[in-house]
């Protein structure tokens, strides 16, 4: 088996230097970009791997966290995905990726797993379809660190990144208020989820602070996918009135409120006007495209890895609290008839 001695004797170095360049340590004597290159290519002639089994036993740190994404195929868990590894791979970590498909049981099993693992921490991506923290508390309990992205305990004990959803649904509800609609419909998140409850709350004070009423056939449950912005766009537009302007929990809810739009030989946004939340890539290539409040998910990723990262190497004690949240904008294109 090649040791990191024969490394040493092979590139002309010591054993402490080619421990430098394998983990990136900055040490107290600099390596030079010509013996980083020495040791890299003796690495690469040799075919080198470090056991990392026997680097977590020494440490009693595996330098692998765990992501929790509630579901993978949201567009917004995808593109928060991709930062996280960007991140995770810059500070010379690894992650493990599951992918809880918006199931408590699966959350659970994978929680377990992790521990298993004895990973060193767990970053968690996305919203859920519940007000669940038991796994979560858990997880803090047996100090494990967790940070939670557009996600928060009802505790408010966890490290979290948000965006301000009650002024994104407010910025979103306003802006079709402005464009002259008075009747304006609402497609909820899941109902037992914080998030839901943050942006509704945002639509109702704009409409309350415009004077219209919120009658509760406005607001009908969608969830997070195509399918259930498609089914209660459908109950939205069964009504003797319809609506004529819907704000939608996220982008996807939205495409699918615009397909059922269309299905029902109507146009968007001449007889209905429908906005989103998230801004994600297709949400500017739909047709019409999309009017949305743009969520900061290269902050939100960048925020919610660095600061979990920052906790496992000792800036922050592991029981630490910090709530950040970002301030979401209003992306106005042609589904609410801007021109």
């Amino acid at each position: 088996m090649i040791k990191m001695r024969d490394i040493a004797d092979n590139a002309g170095v010591s054993v402490a230097t080619v421990s430098a360049v394998l983990s990136r340590r900055v040490t107290k004597i600099p390596v030079s970009g010509k013996t980083r290159d020495k040791v890299i290519d003796a690495i690469r002639k040799m075919d080198y791997h470090v056991n990392d089994h026997a680097r977590s036993l020494r440490s009693g740190r595996s330098n692998t966290i765990g992501v929790v994404v509630s579901d993978i195929t949201q567009p917004f868990s995808g593109e928060m995905v991709r930062v996280v590894e960007q991140e995770v791979n810059r500070r010379n970590y690894n992650f493990l990726l599951s992918d809880t498909q918006n199931n408590r049981e699966k959350e659970k099993f994978y929680l377990s797993l992790f521990r298993q693992k004895k990973i060193d921490g767990i970053l968690f991506v996305g919203a859920t379809n519940e007000l669940e923290d038991e796994g979560i508390l858990m997880l803090v309990e047996h100090g494990i660190p967790v940070v939670l992205t557009e996600r928060e305990t009802q505790q408010h004990n966890v490290p979290c990144i948000l965006v301000d959803n009650k002024e994104g649904g407010y910025l979103a509800t306003k802006h079709l208020i402005k464009e002259g609609h008075k009747k304006i419909g609402h497609i909820t998140g899941p109902r037992e989820n914080a998030i839901t409850s943050q942006r509704m709350e945002g639509y109702r004070s704009a409409m309350n602070e415009y004077g219209l009423t919120c009658p509760e056939e406005l607001i009908v449950e969608g969830g997070f996918t195509l399918d259930c912005g498609y089914k209660a766009m459908e109950e939205l537009l069964g009504q003797v009135d319809i609506p004529t302007a819907v704000f939608a929990f996220n982008d996807t809810l939205a495409l699918g409120a615009i397909r059922a739009i269309r299905d029902r030989h109507l146009s968007v946004p001449q007889d209905v006007a429908v906005v989103g939340f998230d801004d994600i890539p297709m949400a500017a290539y739909s047709e019409p495209p999309l009017t949305t409040v743009r969520q900061p998910i290269l902050n939100m990723g960048r925020e919610g890895t660095g600061l979990l990262l920052d906790i496992l190497n000792g800036k922050y004690p592991k029981n630490y609290y910090k709530k950040i949240v970002l301030d979401p904008v209003l992306i106005v294109r042609k589904s609410c008839g801007h021109t």
